[in-house]
């Protein structure tokens, strides 16, 4: 397996992140709301009802003048996934939870996949980790090598693994027991693994969280940003061993969030049927545009989340990012994800009306270009 080393913070920035609505709004010169934006994975339904009758709840004179407690917040994270509650860390969005697991670890050497998540890198950088980075092809369609993998934890070339599953930007869902059997020869190494799972809740069968608590520094890292359409909550939760979490926990200030973001946190937990119904219509959604992208002769892959990594038949995904823009849409290019050329776009999926209209925007630029 080729593993291409770098020092992390010897590189140059990596790539923006999507959701910039509020830059873009500027920008066109109108209301946030009118931008539609498929260059952040959001779930389309907004927040669950209960979410948005908690911020009301929380908005008491009594609740703003004290300090925030996450007791309640955490017991139903406790009940929800089964395991103790000095097995969950708390934190201000899973991406900052990223940091803290860095802090916690203090590798000098992390094993990270390109394409990957631009705060993997960052969070490495910070603690001033040495960065193997074997790369995910569109040949192996974007799987790991996951032998290749357990050869790098058995020599001890790492002393932390970094994945994410479903993985951003392909949507690859990775096989279960992959994950597994890399965590348990990890576990015999005294090896750490952090799995994000943003996109879980889209595919939850495949979860390792059951699993987390029972090895020793294994972490497994959730959000409520995407699935429950919150990004402006930042909450995230990690779980894992309790003495792991011990460790993690110690990286964060005493209140690292807001009432009202646990709240509405704890509120999102309990709203099962939308649950349900998101990941019902999101496969049906995800189907559909991935199957109308097809046809006017894109190179559509695989995905298990609500968004779809897509290769352009001609130009690139920077020139008709410009394109769209007078369209007030915002995609989001990928010739900033090492690995991935100027060819690759990421498109959320949204309702079947924008995805639909997107479709016929990029046909007709295609012929524009032909």
């Amino acid at each position: 397996m080729a593993m291409k080393k770098a020092l992390n913070n010897l590189e140059p920035a990596r790539a923006a992140h999507g959701g910039r609505v509020h830059e873009a709004a500027r920008r066109w010169g109108i209301a946030p709301e009118e931008v539609i934006d498929f260059s952040a994975n959001i779930n389309p339904f907004g927040p669950p009802p209960g979410v948005l009758a908690a911020f009301e709840n929380c908005l008491a004179p009594v609740n703003l003048r004290t300090y925030p407690d996450s007791h309640a917040f955490i017991s139903a994270l406790a009940e929800k996934h089964s395991v103790a509650p000095d097995e969950i860390v708390v934190g201000n969005g899973s991406a900052a939870l990223m940091f803290a697991v860095l802090r916690a670890v203090f590798p000098a050497n992390a094993l990270v996949m390109e394409p990957g998540f631009d705060e993997y890198f960052r969070a490495c950088a910070a603690v001033e980790a040495e960065v193997l980075r074997p790369r995910l092809t569109e040949k192996n369609g974007f799987v790991p090598d996951f032998a290749g993998l357990a050869r790098v934890i058995e020599a001890r070339q790492c002393d932390l693994v970094i994945l994410n599953s479903p993985h951003n930007p392909t949507g690859r869902l990775y096989a279960r027991e992959d994950l597994l059997a890399l965590v348990d020869v990890a576990e015999v190494n005294d090896v750490a693994v952090m799995l994000d799972e943003a996109f879980i809740d889209y595919a939850p069968q495949a979860s390792l969280l059951p699993v987390a608590a029972t090895k020793s520094r294994f972490v497994v890292l959730r959000s409520l940003t995407k699935f429950y359409a919150s990004p402006g909550l930042r909450v995230g939760y990690a779980v894992c061993a309790a003495g792991m979490a011990a460790a993690i926990r110690e990286q964060f200030d005493a209140w690292p969030v807001s009432t009202i973001a646990l709240e509405a946190g704890r509120a999102a937990l309990a709203e099962g049927e939308y649950e349900t119904e998101t990941r019902r219509i999101n496969t049906q959604a995800r189907e559909e545009f991935a199957a109308a992208l097809r046809e006017i002769g894109l190179l559509v892959f695989p995905s298990d989340a609500n968004f779809l990594l897509v290769r352009l038949s001609q130009g690139s995904g920077a020139e008709l990012a410009r394109w769209l823009e007078s369209s007030w849409i915002l995609i989001r290019r990928c010739d900033s994800f090492c690995g991935l050329g100027d060819a690759y776009i990421r498109l959320a999926v949204r309702s079947r009306e924008d995805n639909l209209r997107l479709v016929s925007l990029i046909e007709t630029w295609l012929r524009r270009n032909e």
